[in-house]
């Protein structure tokens, strides 16, 4: 049998080569095609050669060679030395242009790498060659997609080039953002069949404003289309707008698995087939947590819509979802449909309108059967369900009402962590939490997509000392108290006041409310003994 034959040209051993039979061989690679930037390690098929197998091994770059050993001869040494036995050979190569013996520029001409596995007893395969493709360095705004230099996105431009550049979803390409960006329209990140397998730091900034619409039945739809393995943290998409078919939500249209923690949504979702959520589409691995979403969603056709989830499979803690949902069947405040486990969870939904006659419509989640493992979940008991009745078969979980705008309710009762995770915020009237230190964050009560009051604004309606009537109000509200009412204010749902009465302590104060516009308004009652009350009340 014959050697490879070397004629060898300088110092940087760059050859040309007399190529050889030898045995039949075959090989793969990992990642294929292999990145000029990224480890690899590749795996030769061949027949048995014994245990003691090594491999030559050059690179190839327009017609220049470079030997990592130099010669035949220097091949048989512990650096090359291949893993495995029986005909399977490994190969594994941290940094190629240290391995070959390359300048930064001679690995930007290489498009393929050449092997042999060969024994010291003179045995060989032919050459195999596997394809090289240059990686990514500088991309973006900077960075190298390392874990020690990871892709900056700083740009609209930055998230287009990702959500078309496949080689950079891979579970070993590291990303971080370095300012908010405003997206619009795009194709979402991944695929369902090439779902995004990398790791995505937000560092606290925001996607803001984007736009993805799939029609097609089967695919995923979100800002990421599909994740698998990922990791998702520190990120907030604010003000999405999207549009899909199966598997529809703001964050992921569909998570077969992975980690998502310390993110947000809000704007609006719409589904016209199964698994739309205000976070993410299914969830059907993933590990969710300390999340939320305010977004509104809509899925007015088919199964699964849930506030933060549509359908779940996977495990979800440390959440809450506030938003407006329309949804056909197996609807939820914050689950669609729940296979998976949820802790520690709240739902404060504006309201749920289903389209349907609400067999499975409930304030948490849609189906409550022996598959839909909770605890430590809670509702807002008052949450509005509008043309139907709330389902006998579905989740309503533990009723809650005041006591979920106390922060010990997140901290105490269900374990939440406000010394680094979350914070608690009061604006006017309305008290909710958000995660510390991400951008962007807003009342749900003035989102304009969240379109309804929610369990962070009302704060005691079970005040058994307050009475207000008419509701609905034409002309005049009336306002009784069994304690005398020191003060009366009306506010817009916005947090703008547009009526103060100071009342020195009456039991009954009559409000004029003829000139408002119609809508909602929040009623704000201080009593004499120190409470304080707030009610909604309608405008006609």
């Amino acid at each position: 049998m014959k050697r490879k034959v070397l004629c060898m040209l300088g110092a940087l051993t760059a050859v040309l080569s007399a190529y050889a039979d030898g045995e039949q061989a075959s090989v793969t690679s990992s990642p294929s095609p292999i990145v000029s930037t990224k480890p690899f390690e590749v795996t030769i098929q061949t027949s048995d050669l014994g245990s003691d197998v090594y491999c030559y091994t050059w690179a190839v770059a327009g017609t220049e060679e470079f030997a990592a050993s130099g010669d035949w001869d220097g091949a048989i040494n512990a650096k090359f030395k291949m893993t495995g036995s029986a005909g399977t050979y490994k190969l594994s190569v941290d940094d190629i242009m240290a391995f070959y013996g390359m300048t930064e520029s001679q690995l930007e001409g290489v498009t393929k790498i050449g092997f042999i596995a060969r024994t010291s007893s003179g045995r060989q395969t032919a050459d195999v060659f596997a394809e090289v493709v240059q990686g990514r360095k500088n991309a973006y705004s900077g960075g190298e997609g390392t874990v020690q230099s990871p892709f900056v996105l700083k740009t609209t431009d930055d998230i287009l080039a990702l959500s078309t550049t496949s080689m950079d979803w891979a579970d070993d390409v590291y990303f971080i953002m370095g300012a908010d960006i405003t997206v619009g329209e795009f194709s979402g990140i991944g695929t369902k069949s090439s779902p995004f397998k990398g790791n995505f730091d937000g560092k606290g900034y925001s996607l803001k404003n984007a736009s993805v619409s799939n029609t097609a039945i089967g695919t995923s739809t979100g800002v990421f289309n599909a994740i698998d393995g990922a990791t998702i943290r520190n990120l907030g998409v604010v003000d999405a707008d999207i549009n899909g078919t199966t598997f529809t939500g703001a964050l992921a249209g569909y998570a077969a698995s992975g980690t998502v923690e310390r993110c947000f949504s809000s704007g609006t979702v719409t589904g016209t087939s199964i698994c739309a959520g205000g976070l993410i589409g299914e969830n059907a691995g993933a590990t969710v947590s300390d999340c939320y979403s305010t977004a509104a969603v809509t899925n007015e056709n088919d199964y699964a819509t849930g506030g933060l989830v549509g359908k779940n499979k996977g495990v979800i803690k440390n959440t809450y979802a506030s938003g407006k949902i329309t949804a056909y069947n197996y609807a939820g405040g914050l689950t669609g449909a729940n296979y998976g486990n949820v802790a520690a969870s709240v739902a404060i939904n504006a309201s749920i309108e289903p389209t349907s006659d609400g067999a499975y419509i409930a304030r948490f989640g849609g189906n409550n059967n022996e598959q839909n493992s909770t605890s430590g979940t809670l509702s807002w008991k008052e949450m509005p369900v509008k043309g139907a009745s709330w389902s006998g078969y579905g989740d309503h979980s533990a009723d809650h009402n005041s006591s979920l705008l106390s922060r010990s309710t997140y901290s105490d009762l269900l374990g939440w962590d406000f010394a680094d995770v979350w914070e608690w915020r009061t604006e006017g009237s309305h008290s909710y939490p958000v995660l510390a230190g991400l951008n962007n964050q807003k009342d749900p009560a003035t989102d304009e997509f969240y379109n309804g009051l929610s369990g962070v604004e009302i704060i005691d309606t079970d005040c058994r000392k307050l009475s207000v009537y008419p509701n609905p109000v034409n002309s005049f509200v009336n306002v009784e108290a069994d304690k005398g009412i020191e003060n009366v204010t009306v506010y817009t749902l916005s947090g703008q006041q547009v009526r103060k009465a100071e009342c020195g302590g009456a039991s009954t104060v009559t409000i004029e409310c003829g000139d408002l516009t119609r809508g909602v308004y929040l009623l704000g009652v201080s009593l004499s003994d120190g409470t304080r009350a707030i009610e909604k009340i309608i405008k006609e």
